[in-house]
């Protein structure tokens, strides 16, 4: 296919394999979005993140298409695409933090990579002719949890692959399994995945519960436990296909919040404002372990150049039976800075968090 050629027929025939009607997004913004992501970043790159077909690759190219509306007319920002046509994870986090801030107000001045003393920051946006608030953004690294639940996912995913019903499977662990007990569970998992309608089902010794079909065929399940409602969780899920899916949650605890916030105000430039910004944790279960982590650190006489610390991340959501891409933010306010954060801040992050909000009240 010929760069700048996509139409709605062209991605409902060769991306998303289906209709137009599951992405809650008007036509021509899903085709502008793509035009865009081919236009910048090239026809090999879209093909590259297309092999897979179906309505997440499509969503992940139409996320990125939409973000870069926000480098137009930027200098140095060559740089930044040449990083998220490569796959950096940081950089696509530095676009995602970008596109928050201008797609609520495009006319804020954007620079990119400016200095501060001896460093470089990300960024840094300013309003008029405002001071600049200058802007680090961390992408956590993979921690320990977050691989023990990986390979647990992937031990799971290997006992469904082979199964041609569709469903909608939760595994949520109240404790990490044992080797012998995931053994037992992917043993019984395809005749479980196989019943129809919605059931649920308690693991031996407390090991957690299985949920079968509590969302809409398609859509990835995120089902509210009464027992373990207070413990915080992190998930992991996969589209085997539009209409098999998996998510399994496992109890988080993390101290990743603070060392990431001492190495990132050394970057924040003494008596300016500065926000750090960290993607990744924005479920309600993570903020709980974030938030007052983040907090605790934000003393009189610790990371005063810190104005606040913006929790985020865009992905793929689901609003009642069709998708969009969004971004759920949230914003920790540091009352000891030497300089406040500007009110177009707070308000970018409030109106990004109802956005959210709504979805999921309309889901």
């Amino acid at each position: 296919m010929n760069p700048m050629a996509w139409s709605v027929v062209d991605i409902e025939d060769n991306l998303l394999l289906g209709k137009m009607d599951t992405i809650a997004m008007p036509p021509d913004t899903v085709v502008d979005a793509i035009n865009r992501a081919e236009s910048v970043l090239g026809h090999e790159w879209v093909a590259s993140e297309s092999r897979a077909k179906g309505l997440a690759p499509t969503m992940g190219i139409v996320g990125i298409g939409r973000r870069l509306v926000s480098l137009e007319g930027v200098r140095s920002s060559e740089e930044l695409i040449k990083k998220i046509r490569c796959g950096d994870p940081s950089a696509d986090a530095e676009l995602t933090a970008i596109y928050l801030f201008r797609s609520h107000d495009p006319l804020l001045e954007l620079e990119l990579f400016p200095s501060v003393g001896s460093r470089i920051a990300d960024f840094r946006l300013r309003k008029g002719e405002e001071q600049w608030t200058t802007v680090e953004v961390t992408r956590p690294d993979i921690s320990k949890e977050q691989e023990r639940l990986g390979g647990i996912l992937r031990r799971i995913s290997g006992a469904l692959g082979s199964i041609d019903s569709q469903f909608a499977l939760e595994v949520i662990l109240r404790r990490e399994p044992t080797f012998d007990e995931i053994a037992l569970l992917c043993d019984h998992l395809p005749e479980f995945c196989r019943l129809t309608g919605p059931q649920r089902a308690s693991l031996k010794d407390e090991v957690g519960f299985l949920l079968l079909n509590h969302a809409p065929v398609g859509h990835l399940p995120h089902s509210a436990i009464p027992e373990i409602a207070e413990v915080p969780m992190i998930g992991l899920g996969v589209f085997f296909s539009d209409d098999r899916v998996v998510n399994v949650r496992i109890p988080f605890s993390d101290d990743r919040a603070s060392r990431l916030l001492g190495a990132e105000a050394e970057q924040l430039p003494r008596g300016g404002r500065g926000l750090v910004m960290i993607s990744g944790p924005a479920s309600a279960n993570e903020l709980n372990v974030w938030t007052p982590l983040i907090q605790r650190r934000l003393q009189p006489r610790i990371h005063t150049r810190v104005s606040g610390v913006c929790l985020f991340e865009g992905a793929m959501r689901p609003i009642a039976n069709r998708y969009d891409w969004l971004v759920q933010a949230n914003l920790v306010v540091n009352p000891y800075a030497k300089v406040a954060l500007p009110s177009w801040v707070q308000t970018a992050v409030t109106i990004a968090s109802e956005a959210c909000t709504r979805c999921g009240e309309a889901g």
